[in-house]
């Protein structure tokens, strides 16, 4: 055998990436326990655990964002340092993050080719970057234009961009964090296309994910975090949802969806004919103690109208009765008063101040109580942001810790929290378990049957059919705007409500 035919097969050998015996420490928490693990060559290899399990500890270890505590790293058998990004990098390791960290004011060329730009003669050569990056996403199957401002597209579509990017600086090592999060079907039919054709090219895809259909298409092999110790991998094949879910979390699926027979009270809200921005002619009830169930793909206009309910997004027909007395709902500030509370779609730009302290996310909408005169009452702000930490299970060392720091689904409770601690009589939870894991699920699920019981109703918006299949009263299908079709609780089959939404 010569040199270079043994050098060929000692590379097909030897994994692409070993962990051995990493962990990462945070003071006396243990973020990552002594893990080992290997990731082999052109395979898709699924992470799966709770928010907190260890996850993102681990992708910022492999990216050189963090420094691992203790054990070792090899790269193509070699121990690595990755002590930065830029070295992580230089090994052909990359990531696409569930929240898009690219320049919005840019465009889709400059956001692909950001820090390796065209450049001749000291002029950016924006014209030839255009064309190079519209013949990379043409060629990648993304239905996207490089000339479009970045700040212009969809969450999705920014997605997609960010994963353009990724697969063209040299990637060996690719890792997804919830890449399908605010992805339409049609997206994330692209995406999967390219996930494939990474693998066919020997690029090794890392792929996170809660929603286990996903790990069932696209995985060979999935490994299972929880409580930051790496519980075991199982070839795909080998393996179902039932045995993975109890790995995660010790909880069998038909735990996971509680759902319970709540009587209906009074009528609280009643839409009628309401159109606005992004829909039209929509008439809904939401009595107490009722989940109303709106679906639709993304872009459907279920969020657009729940904006409107809120007052952010004015109303261009029709009307709104709030317990049997039409109101003029102008701003978030008269929806709020009135009783309304929402938790929106993109938590991040939306739903808190990042840079802000958990404790302080949580008492926001309550600070007029917390008042004596001039001075905020110290005491009574800390027990408050304690209380929720401690009822909704936020993973944290302190309220002191910034948002920007949880994890998404510890994100998610915060803007929970902060609208359980100001009280509503009518909550709209708009996508309230995309990026969380299948425990962070199962508490939302039973919060909602709490505030059920405490004669709140509640508005439910998912793009997730099994969600508001299995926990909604009243389920209403939006499709271009409009509503195609309503049925109470699992009236009709996923065939059937799937067909509404799509128009087939």
């Amino acid at each position: 055998m010569t040199e270079l035919a043994s050098d060929s097969a000692q590379a097909a050998i030897v994994p692409i990436l070993q962990l051995r015996g990493l962990e990462k420490r945070y003071g006396h928490i243990q973020a990552l326990k002594p893990s080992s693990l290997d990731f082999n060559r052109g395979e898709i290899h699924a992470i799966v655990g709770e928010n907190g399990a260890g996850k993102s500890t681990l992708i910022k270890l492999l990216t050189g964002v963090i420094q691992r505590t203790g054990g070792a790293i090899l790269w193509n058998g070699q121990e690595v340092g990755l002590a930065n990004p830029s070295e992580a990098i230089g090994h052909g390791i990359n990531a696409v993050h569930q929240e898009v960290v690219l320049c919005r004011h840019l465009s889709v060329a400059a956001n692909i080719f950001l820090g390796d730009e065209t450049v001749r003669f000291g002029m950016l050569q924006k014209g030839a970057m255009t064309r190079a990056a519209q013949k990379i996403l043409d060629d990648i199957g993304f239905d996207l234009k490089a000339d479009a401002i970045l700040g212009s597209l969809t969450i999705g579509q920014q997605q997609l961009v960010a994963t353009a990017r990724a697969s063209v600086r040299g990637t060996k090592f690719i890792i997804f964090d919830e890449p399908t999060a605010y992805l339409t079907r049609q997206e994330a039919a692209q995406l999967f296309a390219l996930i494939r054709r990474l693998r066919g090219e020997g690029v090794t895809v890392v792929y996170i994910s809660h929603r286990m259909e996903e790990i069932f298409e696209l995985a060979d092999r999935v490994s299972v975090l929880r409580d930051g110790l790496l519980v075991g991998t199982r070839n795909i094949a080998e393996t179902n949802d039932t045995e993975l879910v109890a790995m995660m979390i010790n909880r069998t699926l038909d735990q996971i969806y509680h759902k319970e027979t709540i009587p209906f009270g009074k009528l609280l809200l009643e839409a009628k004919q309401l159109s606005g921005k992004g829909f039209s002619d929509i008439s809904i009830k939401v009595h107490a103690g009722e989940i109303v169930g709106l679906y639709g793909l993304i872009g459907a206009g279920r969020s657009e109208f729940a904006l409107s309910l809120f007052g952010r997004n004015p109303k261009t027909g029709g009307s709104i009765e709030w317990q049997g007395q039409e109101v003029n709902i102008r701003n978030e500030r008269k929806a709020i008063a009135l009783g309304i509370a929402l938790a929106p779609e993109s938590r991040r730009d939306q739903g808190l101040n990042l840079n802000l302290p958990i404790g302080l996310n949580l008492n926001l909408p309550i600070y007029d109580r917390l008042t004596r005169g001039p001075f905020v009452d110290v005491g009574e702000e800390k027990r408050r942001a304690d209380q929720q930490i401690k009822d909704l299970g936020i993973k944290t060392p302190s309220r002191r810790s910034l948002a920007s720091s949880m994890s998404g689904g510890n994100q998610q409770k915060i803007v929970i929290g902060k609208w359980l601690n100001h009280g509503a009589d009518l909550f709209i939870f708009d996508e309230p378990t995309v990026g969380v894991d299948v425990g962070t699920k199962a508490e939302i699920y039973r919060l909602f049957a709490k505030l059920l019981k405490d004669g709140a109703g509640i508005i439910l918006i998912s793009s997730y059919l099994p969600e508001v299949y299995e926990l909604a009263d009243t389920l209403h299908v939006f499709r271009d705007g409009r509503l195609t079709g309503s049925q109470t609780y699992r009236q009709s089959s996923h065939e059937h409500i799937l067909a509404e939404a799509i128009g087939v």
